[in-house]
């Protein structure tokens, strides 16, 4: 931030023996922040601390009042103030110990004066230092508490032990407070009590994996993990526990059972599997005419056998195979099975041909719908009778082509009509039943004011 300028005028008279020779010196005289320092010197570098130093700059006309240090570290191109001792850096200081710094990490610094009229340009960053190595690692990694397998076949003989640190995983490179830094693994079966211990010296490590062929399927283990530098070990995680691999199922489901509702859609049930460490079932199907590798999949979870498939196509050739599964892996498919989906439903909406009030009743006729080439065969109607803006109401069922409802005399009703088949409800069509009280009310005649006698006297002739 800087300030306007401001300028002042000078008058320098010169005298030569008798005769005096005046002259006139305007002067522009610039006030402004300070220039930037110099000479940016780091030194007692220590694990969370260093020593600055710089030449003082141009104060361009006014005193310096302080000055301010940023740094920046390898992991940000951000500059930000540093924290110093002393915290207010006096115009007249030329050194100050910057604190707070993060031990085994490179830095560089810049110093900024400051005046009344604003602060003036950075000093050239300093070199570049590494801050020494700090005590031990202090930060702790946490065992991930799941189960993940290592390989397609979920071969129960590897453990696998993934963590991550209390802040980030893996730990972030400001908590390694030091060089050779890495993890020690600990780990035993639950009910042992002696550890076994694993160093992983990769800083970038997340997971350990130990392989036992005397590991038997989903055997639960208790893990703990700490870090390690060139100083010393921190301090260990809290204890996890962790399970082995599973086996991948071994056998496919059996008595696979398909219902064909309508045109898209069927249900699929099937016998579970008798293996315990099963967490669901999938399902693949595909269109004959399609790729097998076009197949669309559907997942249930374990405590179910059955499924519903949905926006299958019409008059199609499927096949379906199931599987079990769990973390380890899919287990073999069943044998593949054929679904037929019916014919689509009529396209063309029944044509309602009368609508007749009589009594209590209002009777409701339609032609016959007959279906196209590719779609199902009529096989009876299906009336809903509903009030005016809802939903529901009565759903009627017949075989003929008309129907007699009762009347309902509480507002305007529609009287929905569609033609069901094999393949599903067809088109609708709608007619709207008028509220008969509103009919009775127009039909009533207008009143008719009573004839006047006139008396007229008529001349005689």
């Amino acid at each position: 931030m800087t300030s306007a300028l401001s300028q002042q005028q000078y008058q320098l008279a010169f005298h030569h023996s008798n005769e005096q020779l005046q002259c006139h010196l305007w002067q522009n005289c610039k006030k402004g922040p300070p220039g930037p320092p110099g000479g940016v010197r780091v030194e007692e570098i220590k694990d969370n601390s260093v020593k600055l130093s710089w030449s003082r700059g141009a104060d361009n006309h006014n005193p310096i009042s302080r000055y301010v240090i940023e740094s920046r570290n390898m992991l940000s191109e951000e500059w930000k103030v540093a924290k110093t001792t002393p915290s207010v850096i006096e115009g007249n200081m030329e050194f100050a110990n910057v604190s707070y710094l993060i031990p085994w990490m490179e830095y560089e610094f810049r110093v900024f004066a400051v005046n009344t009229l604003g602060i003036g340009e950075p000093s050239v960053p300093s070199p570049k230092v590494k801050t020494l190595e700090a005590g031990r690692a202090t930060c702790q990694p946490l065992p991930r508490s799941a189960i993940c397998p290592i390989n397609s076949e979920g071969l129960p003989q590897f453990l696998a032990i993934h963590c991550e640190c209390a802040l980030e995983s893996p730990v972030p490179r400001e908590y390694h407070f030091g060089s050779n830094f890495g993890y020690i693994v600990a780990f035993k079966p639950h009910g042992d009590k002696e550890w076994r211990k694993v160093m992983v010296a990769s800083p970038e490590a997340r997971r350990y994996v130990h392989k036992d062929s005397t590991i038997t399927p989903s055997t639960e283990f208790q893990v703990k993990v700490k870090a390690y530098n060139n100083k010393g070990e921190g301090p260990y995680s809290l204890t996890a526990a962790i399970f082995s691999a599973q086996d991948a199922p071994t056998e496919a489901p059996l008595m696979v059972n398909i219902q064909t509702l309508t045109s898209s859609e069927a249900v699929i049930n099937w016998l579970p599997v008798s293996q315990q460490s099963v967490d669901g079932y999938q399902i693949r199907y595909w269109r004959t005419q399609d790729t097998e590798a076009a197949a669309q999949l559907v997942q249930v979870t374990s405590q179910e056998n059955s499924t519903r498939l949905e926006n299958l196509l019409p008059d199609s050739h499927y096949r379906l195979e199931v599987r079990a599964y769990n973390s380890a892996g899919y287990g073999p498919p069943s044998i593949q099975y054929d679904i037929y989906t019916r014919k689509a439903p009529p396209s063309r909406p029944p044509k309602i041909i009368r609508k007749h009030i009589v009594g209590s009743h209002v009777s409701i006729m339609w032609e016959h719908v007959e279906p196209l080439a590719n779609e199902s065969k009529v096989e009876s109607y299906k009336v809903l009778y509903r009030q005016q803006g809802q939903l529901g109401g009565t759903l009627y069922s017949t075989g003929k082509h008309f129907i007699d409802i009762p009347l309902h005399k509480d507002g305007d009703y529609i009287v929905e009509v569609r033609a069901h088949s094999a393949g599903g409800d067809g088109a609708v069509a709608q007619v709207r039943i008028e509220d008969t009280a509103t009919q009775c009310r127009a039909a009533v005649p207008k009143t008719v004011e009573p004839f006047q006698v006139v008396r007229i006297a008529v001349p005689e002739i």
